[in-house]
């Protein structure tokens, strides 16, 4: 089994149901009447929890949202062409994403800039006005392909910087390395707290709030935010990894968050795993549709 993708696209999974829900006080709610993880995405229940995002209908368990999918295409491309570069990484999205592409799901910002630059460049019309510079999690997922695949973080920057120009990533890369440096679970607060060193200096303040607050929400209307931008969900990612128990845990605080939620999953999953064991059950849930080459 995969050591750090595969925790990573099944915690994907296991938070879709409630991805891009905002309605704090619904989650919290529905949270005492049944688990909110390993649940399939219902527009009934979308309107009901409004305000939210309905964006991916028709998805069965075990479905990704489409950055868990460019981690899975990612995966199955880098390990079979170890010449793998980010000209290879926008000729697969492309091959996804353009009209007529195998992929039929919703595409976020930093998809469609790259669909629409592509567009207008065979049309030979000018596509300057249109940047490629997001500030998504998007970035991360060439991270977690590193770490599966042994790969240095210049080469993780190297992918990732398909879709933005921030080069505080790398200074992220170099924290959550820190991190998994002590996976430990005795040591795992003690690895966080060490790791902010390497934080980007103007994110330390909100980094160090992250791990001060215990509530969960208080810490979010105060210092972050739930939606998909770094500045919102790194410090959540943060305040998630040191405050949960288990693997399990994590997950449940994550999507009771609500906001990027399945997003965020990846790189949760991905630490996590290696602190905490994950369910055995849970790997039944969804692993038909999770099968790496």
């Amino acid at each position: 089994m995969k050591k750090y993708i595969y925790p990573a696209l099944l915690a994907n999974a296991a938070t879709l149901g409630v991805h891009w829900i905002y309605n704090v006080q619904y989650l919290q709610n529905l949270s005492e009447k049944q688990s909110l993880l390993f649940l399939v995405q219902d527009e009934q229940v979308f309107k009901q929890a409004a305000p939210s995002f309905f964006a991916y209908p028709n998805t069965v368990l075990g479905d990704l949202s489409v950055q868990g999918e460019i981690l899975k295409w990612l995966y199955d491309a880098k390990s079979s062409n170890n010449k793998f570069n980010q000209a290879d990484y926008k000729t697969l999205l492309l091959s996804k994403f353009l009209p007529g592409g195998s992929y039929k799901g919703y595409v976020e910002s930093y998809g469609k800039k790259l669909v629409a630059i592509d567009l207008l460049d065979q049309l030979k019309t000018d596509s300057s006005q249109i940047t490629l510079n997001d500030d998504q999690l998007v970035g991360f997922i060439p991270y977690i392909l590193a770490k599966e695949l042994d790969l240095s973080l210049d080469d993780a920057w190297s992918l990732a910087s398909l879709f933005t120009k921030q080069s505080f990533y790398l200074d992220y890369y170099r924290m959550f390395d820190s991190i998994l440096e002590n996976p430990e679970e005795e040591n795992i607060k003690h690895a966080i707290e060490q790791s902010l060193i390497l934080a980007p200096k103007d994110k330390l303040p909100t980094l160090e709030k992250a791990i001060q607050m215990s509530n969960t929400n208080d810490f979010i209307e105060e210092y972050a935010g739930r939606a998909c931008s770094v500045d919102d969900a790194i410090p959540v990612i943060i305040h998630v990894l040191y405050h949960s128990t288990s693997f399990e845990d994590a997950l449940n605080i994550n999507a009771k968050i609500g906001g990027a939620s399945a997003d965020r999953s990846l790189l949760i999953g991905a630490i996590l795993s290696q602190v905490y064991d994950i369910p055995t059950d849970w790997n039944e849930k969804v692993s038909p549709k999770l099968i790496l080459k």
